[in-house]
């Protein structure tokens, strides 16, 4: 019996010493945190004075004396301690000291000892005191409950220990203070129930940033406790297996039980030296027991802001890239490599440039690894490859390329399963990952959702340069219609050079012409070497029915029926007066071309206030409502077989419609069509000067 008198705080010694060094060696948090810090620190060290007192009275080492001052000493430590939890922006003792409840505590701690040492007061009214302390502290514990809100999460495991401890003293003391002496049953209890509650006291540390300790436990020291613990329950079991063998009344039995026990030795020294084994533990234990390493959450959100951030106009989408895959694990130096024809080129680089623009610069070691990593799909850690060369199997690398390489780790990024390219991240500073399954693991989902961002951004790349080849290939279609308009009309001028060669006023027609053909094809070889549709016209007062007589008799009499303008109306308009000649002309020669030659081609005006209307009827073949609706305006689809390309009616449709006016067809066939262009009548220049608008 007498062991139990003292083992219990022997035990809480024990406890209260452990808590002490590691809060010792603890790093601290913030400058508010360090007073309860120090708090903190001061509770244990009047454990460990608390815990010896009772242990040398226990063992006649000491007097009653001591006690009373432990006790006290005790008091005043929690009550320093709920006090600064309760006052954290308070950052030193003597502010904290002068609070009243502090005052009111300490007071009593040292007053009582010194009455009993005295013997000024009973037994009753000192143990009256230590109950009224212990109140007090149940009241500020009760009060550092409701107001911790968002950091009662941490502190739970703290206030439930404080409230056990303080709830058995009250109890103790009452039952003291009716009776004037303890209960030595109740008080020898007491070390064990403070050793008991100090794992509380550790949990709570480590969850909560209040108590200002940073406490750090070792991957590799649960790791290393894992196996040890592992191999204990192995070995009891294989233990009390081998005693039930030899309790079975066999001659056989002590034959049985050594060749048990040398193989379950056999088959534990077998687990032991499985590096598969010991690295799955490993992970298990990390995933399971350990806060993972980054707030994922945070993470993603800054991964994705980065990647919606616009390119400036130094950076593009390869750097942007590079960037993020860097900030991600919080490096500063990288490299990004993109596969081409089974070579690797180079395409953004940051604080690394000198190995990227030189051919002979170009790391070696990329060759072996990157065959490896189309096999694998690994991320290739050189500085964990140069500890553990047997983790990484088939790989060769030669420990000086590793040496002179600016790299620490290789990551893969693959598009649709195959590999796209590599990223190689270096950090400066020295302060490199350890990329343990969980950063392996990250750096998957980072390059995945990089990747994502790489392959947008090429394919928008292809699609703007198709698009730009395709509108360089419609203007050039354009350019040719033209050039065969101009062609005709040089052909015309051929046609009738033999009959009229000798008439000044057709020579001087034939230089008219020849000069307007010449500004076109001008105009045509600009935009060619300018790649533009020059969208951006000139814009002249045309009146309309001198444009269209000055188109027929120039353009469009050659060819049978000759058009016939009908109408009493006419119209001034501000548009690009060749291109209004080149649509009109379209419109015109299609009509000449679908009618007989004993047909007609009428062509008539209308005006309102709003709309210029100009219609274009001819008595031709017509057109069905289905050629109407799916080819008329398609480009490339014509009628004329060889002699057309097919883009007249689609370019005059594209510009009638950049006027903000409309073209219509009216067909019936065997009967003839009729072309209807309806342009707003908005006022020319002229006529807003003279205020007529």
């Amino acid at each position: 019996m007498e062991i139990f008198s003292w083992l219990g705080y022997a035990c809480a010694l024990f406890s209260y010493l452990a808590l002490l060094m590691l809060m010792s060696i603890a790093n601290t948090g913030n400058q508010k945190s360090k007073l309860t810090h120090k708090s903190l620190i001061l509770f244990t060290l009047s454990g460990v004075h608390w815990s010896i007192a009772y242990l040398t009275t226990n063992l006649s080492f000491s007097s009653n004396w001591w006690l009373n001052w432990a006790e006290s000493l005790r008091i005043i430590s929690i009550g320093l301690l709920l006090i600064s939890l309760l006052n954290r922006k308070t950052t030193s003792y003597l502010s904290l000291i002068k609070k009243p409840s502090c005052i009111i505590i300490f007071s009593t701690a040292v007053i009582f000892p010194i009455l009993a040492a005295y013997q000024l007061v009973s037994s009753a009214w000192f143990y009256i005191g230590y109950l009224a302390m212990t109140v007090a502290l149940l009241i500020l514990l009760e009060i550092l409950f409701r107001q911790a809100k968002a950091a009662l999460w941490g502190l739970k495991p703290i206030i439930l220990a404080f409230g056990a401890l303080l709830i058995y003293d009250f109890i103790v003391f009452s039952d003291a203070s009716l009776i004037a002496h303890v209960d030595k049953d109740m008080w020898l209890a007491r070390g064990y129930l403070h050793a008991f509650l100090a794992p509380l006291l550790l949990w709570s540390i480590k969850r909560s940033k209040t108590l200002g300790i940073q406490v750090y436990i070792s991957r590799e020291m649960v790791f290393q406790s894992s196996l040890l613990l592992s191999s204990g329950v192995y070995l009891c079991l294989m233990a009390i297996t081998g005693y039930y063998i030899k309790s079975i009344e066999s001659q056989w039995s002590s034959m049985i039980q050594v060749i048990f026990i040398v193989l379950a030795f056999v088959v534990l020294f077998a687990l032991f030296i499985s590096e598969g084994l010991k690295r799955n533990i490993r992970v298990f234990l990390e995933k399971n027991f350990f806060a993972n390493r980054f707030d994922y959450r945070v993470q993603w959100l800054n991964l994705t802001n980065q990647l919606n951030t616009p390119l400036n106009s130094t950076q593009n989408f390869y750097d942007r890239s590079l960037d993020v895959l860097i900030n991600s694990i919080q490096y500063d130096q990288g490299a990004l490599y993109k596969l081409n024809n089974q070579q690797l080129e180079c395409v953004a680089t940051k604080n690394i440039v000198s190995h990227c623009h030189s051919r002979a610069n170009k790391p070696i070691l990329l060759k072996p690894v990157l065959d490896y990593i189309k096999q694998k799909h690994w991320v290739i850690d050189l500085k964990d490859y140069q500890q553990h060369p047997a983790k990484y199997p088939q790989l060769v690398i030669d420990k000086t390329l590793i040496s002179e390489c600016p790299f620490h780790v290789i990551v893969p990024i693959y598009q649709q399963e195959k590999l796209w390219g590599l990223v190689c991240l270096n950090n400066s500073a020295g302060d490199l990952l350890h990329f343990n399954w969980e950063i392996r693991d990250y750096m998957t989902v980072v390059t995945n959702q990089v990747g994502h961002y790489i392959f947008q951004h090429e394919a928008n790349q292809v699609v703007t340069e198709n698009a730009q080849f395709a509108a360089f290939s419609r203007m050039s279609a354009f350019v040719i219609h033209d050039l065969k308009n101009v062609l005709a009309q040089i052909n015309m001028i051929l046609s009738n050079a033999q009959k009229h060669k000798h008439n000044p006023e057709f020579i001087d027609d034939t230089f008219e012409t020849l000069g307007y053909t010449k500004q076109r094809m001008e105009k045509m070889l600009a935009q060619l070497m300018n790649k533009t549709n020059d969208e951006q016209q000139i814009k002249n007062t045309v009146e309309i029915t001198q444009l269209l007589s000055q188109l027929i008799n120039e353009r469009c009499s050659n060819l049978q029926p000759e058009p016939k303008i009908i109408t009493e109306q006419t119209a001034e308009l501000a548009l690009d007066t060749e291109k209004f000649s080149n649509v009109l002309y379209h419109l015109i020669d299609n009509a000449q071309h679908a009618t007989d030659d004993s047909g007609k081609v009428e062509i008539s005006i209308e005006t309102e206030p709003e709309v210029v209307r100009i219609i274009i009827k001819d008595t031709g073949c017509g057109m069905s409502t289905e050629f109407i609706r799916n080819k008329l305006f398609k480009p490339f689809e014509t009628t004329k077989g060889n002699a057309g390309m097919g883009i007249g009616a689609h370019d005059a449709k594209l510009y009638i419609e950049q006027l903000g006016g409309v073209i219509s067809v009216n067909s019936v066939e065997s009967k003839g069509s009729e072309f209807i262009i309806e342009l707003p009548n908005m006022p020319t220049t002229g006529e807003i000067q003279q205020g007529l608008y």
